[in-house]
């Protein structure tokens, strides 16, 4: 594994590394991670790798502060454009910043029903229609399968794509037949693509366990810069 960092925007694009192409409207991706190895930061990569492209990106953070997923992406952004003038900096960061729109719940205050009509509001007080919309903090541990489908079926009539992170366990070893673990064990069919991030010494590895109909298929080797979360060279 060669460890240096790509310069620039090469930096950014995880989906093209792992899967080649961005979910199209109406698929969902699963980005699993144990708990500290960084799936926030991950979505907020494949958020801006939307905005880099000018394509607009709802997050949604459930029990977590909007301005902790703000600071995620100035540190992307900053790390990207280290090269950059200030005025570069700043100019580029309101730009992304046009095209992006953050919603915070609390647990107990989500629901797909509620995400509709937030979506709707925007829709129609601002104009703001997403292509991508990032879902990080659902506790799929208490989260029926009903709950993934209705996020499928919202995707689908929104025609957004949706990524979402999904947290693994130490404790719990349960895989299906594809390979899936828990707590996507259940519902790896509903989603079109499926991610893992694994902690190794010197870096976050990146493999692919679902791509389309395939479980496990053959990809690169990916690996992310664990204190920037951008793409280290290979």
């Amino acid at each position: 594994m060669n460890i240096d960092q790509p310069e620039g925007q090469e930096a950014i694009g995880l989906i093209p590394r792992t899967l080649g192409n961005p979910l199209r409207p109406g698929e969902l991706g699963a980005l699993m991670a144990r708990a500290g190895v960084g799936k926030t930061a991950c979505l907020t990569h494949i958020a801006l790798e939307r905005l880099f492209g000018s394509q607009p990106v709802l997050h949604v953070c459930i029990d977590g502060a909007a301005e902790k997923i703000k600071i995620w992406y100035r540190e992307l952004i900053k790390n990207l454009l280290s090269s950059s003038s200030r005025d570069e900096f700043t100019t580029e960061q309101r730009r992304i910043e046009s095209l992006r729109f953050i919603l915070a719940y609390l647990h107990h205050t989500f629901s797909v029903p509620k995400l509709e009509q937030s979506l709707q509001n925007l829709k129609e007080q601002t104009n703001f229609r997403p292509a991508l919309v990032v879902l990080d903090g659902l506790d799929f541990d208490r989260e029926p399968r009903a709950t993934v489908a209705e996020l499928q079926d919202f995707a689908r009539r929104h025609a957004v794509s949706m990524w979402m992170s999904i947290r693994t366990h130490r404790h719990i070893a349960t895989t299906n037949e594809n390979g899936i673990p828990y707590p996507c064990d259940e519902t790896d069919e509903l989603f079109r693509a499926i991610l893992l991030l694994e902690a190794t010494p010197k870096a976050i590895q990146v493999k692919v366990l679902k791509h389309a109909g395939q479980y496990q298929p053959e990809h690169p080797e990916v690996f992310l810069d664990p204190q920037t979360y951008l793409l280290l060279g290979n």
